[in-house]
């Protein structure tokens, strides 16, 4: 009897030894499982935020350009003679000229103080959006994304709208010369490589809320 019960004894520790390591190893598993579940895309890296301040910056020099009287003009041209004596001048809308486009891109980046970055609810893809419209109303678009702060997030859009006006500034003066579609597309994506390009099918991420 004293045998059995030595037996049994041995039997049932073996047992606990091999549920306690059956016990760790599903416990390990759903660890790693649960981390693997967290691994997301950064959904504002800083190629994400380049290419949405670029975006956003297309947005910013047109409304810019737009506030500009259509009446207003100036005169392009050279000021050498030609050989009959005569200059040749043109007279253009002064909103798409060369003078006013200048001063568009040494003002417009301040605007980016007044952003956040976002999430769409629907989604959960990031943007940007303005805090308060040019008018100053509240932004209609705060019903339809969900504010995700960031400390650094006014220097950081702008510092980025910097960068972007530094490095196109010539296509900018270029391409906002004279009216067209699809501006964004031409600057972010075809020029500047900053967004990728919408004829090319795009790169399919599941985008995961953060955590507020």
């Amino acid at each position: 009897k004293t045998t059995k019960l030595i037996l049994l004894d041995s039997l049932l520790q073996e047992m606990n030894v091999w549920l306690l390591t059956l016990t760790l190893l599903l416990a390990s598993d759903q660890g790693w499982a649960k981390k693997k579940s967290k691994k997301k895309v950064n959904l504002f890296s800083s190629e994400a935020l380049k290419c949405l301040v670029c975006k956003s910056l297309v947005e910013e020099i047109e409304f810019m350009i737009s506030k500009v009287d259509p009446k207003k003009k100036t005169e392009t041209g050279t000021f050498r003679l030609n050989a009959d004596g005569s200059q040749t001048r043109n007279i253009i809308p002064y909103a798409r000229s060369q003078a006013h486009l200048m001063d568009v891109v040494d003002t417009v980046c301040k605007n980016f103080e007044d952003y956040a970055q976002a999430t769409y609810k629907s989604s959960g893809k990031p943007t940007i959006i303005r805090i308060v419209t040019h008018e100053g109303n509240m932004s209609p678009q705060f019903g339809e994304v969900d504010i995700v702060p960031d400390d650094e997030l006014n220097t950081k859009l702008k510092f980025y709208c910097e960068n972007i006006v530094e490095d196109q500034e010539d296509t900018i003066m270029e391409i906002f010369a004279k009216e067209g579609e699809n501006m964004d597309i031409e600057l972010c994506s075809k020029r500047s490589n900053l967004c990728e390009d919408p004829g090319q099918p795009p790169e399919e991420y599941e985008f995961e809320k953060e955590e507020l």
